[in-house]
């Protein structure tokens, strides 16, 4: 692990900001003030592109954002799922192909598409108003055997990786971004997030910890039957980061300000464990050496 650790915080994508894409925002009807809803009835509410679903009959009038005691959010729409930052909702496209373009606020260098399911390719392209197409990468998603050799190859499991990451961009302002995904019937995309990289530290030292916490329950009733109830997990990490003397309050300083923070923490290019999208949890620096102190963090990532 002989590259700095890099921290990629993603910019909010807004309505200015998506220009055009190809997943419709039709899951349901958009609310009217003047319509009657019955009660389980679902809207879209255009203004936070969010779903709700009436609490009560006769529902007129009330705003789904600010009547609570009349709507309940069931999360959001289909098209801005993988903005939401979160990896629980995704976005879906049955037809196996999507794209989505959006301009860009500032120099932004980094992209990432997390928890990418049904996938076969991500093209991601920046294409200057003036310079014309400045970045285009083409990333293949495409499942391949864990192990080799020729029985492995016809036989054996196949993965595809679950995400991309871009931290190349060349964050020229005034470009637009388009990403084109292609894959099966199963494609759906957890995040979509666009920001700025920015690195610290030497490494992360040989001995860091990656792994999961798995929020499944075993849950046995009052006859004595068990049950597995599989639920969601996140992923989480333990690193230990050396920082020159001369640049601690600087590292320290910029990390106090991605408290509860969601943002991508890349520990090595060389695993794809070391990624994790979520916050930390804890943040302590030893001051070891006359010239090198020792960062601690712990990330819990989000699900």
């Amino acid at each position: 692990m002989s590259t700095p650790v890099i921290v990629v915080q993603p910019v909010p994508v807004t309505d200015a900001m998506l220009i055009s894409t190809t997943v419709a925002e039709a899951d349901y009807p958009a609310w009217g003030a003047g319509t009657s809803y019955l009660v389980g009835e679902r809207v879209i509410y255009v203004a936070t592109h969010r779903i709700y679903e009436s609490l009560v009959s006769g529902n007129l009038g009330n705003t789904p954002s600010a009547s609570p005691t009349h709507w309940i959010e069931v999360g959001p729409t289909n098209r801005w799922a993988m903005f939401d930052g979160s990896n629980s909702t995704s976005t879906v496209a049955p037809s196996g192909a999507m794209s989505y373009t959006l301009r860009q606020v500032g120099g932004l260098n980094a992209l990432a598409a997390l928890n990418v399911r049904g996938a076969n390719s991500i093209r991601v392209r920046l294409v200057h108003t003036t310079l014309g197409t400045v970045y285009d990468r083409t990333t293949s998603l495409a499942s391949l055997p864990t192990d080799t050799g020729w029985w492995a190859w016809w036989w054996g499991v196949r993965t595809a990786p679950p995400l991309m990451v871009a931290t190349d961009l060349p964050g020229i302002p005034g470009c637009d971004l388009v990403v084109d995904f292609t894959g099966t019937t199963e494609l759906s995309v957890g995040v979509l997030m666009w920001g700025e990289a920015r690195s610290f530290g030497l490494s992360v030292l040989q001995g860091a910890r990656v792994g999961i916490v798995d929020y499944s329950r075993i849950e046995t009733d009052a006859w004595g039957q068990t049950v597995l109830v599989q639920r969601a997990y996140a992923k989480r990490a333990s690193w230990t980061v050396p920082i020159p003397a001369d640049q601690v309050d600087a590292v320290v300083e910029y990390l106090s300000t991605l408290r509860a923070i969601p943002c991508l923490w890349i520990g090595s290019a060389a695993y794809a464990g070391t990624v994790v999208y979520g916050i930390y949890k804890s943040l302590d620096v030893t001051i070891a050496y006359h010239s090198m102190s020792e960062c601690q963090l712990d990330l819990q990532g989000l699900t």
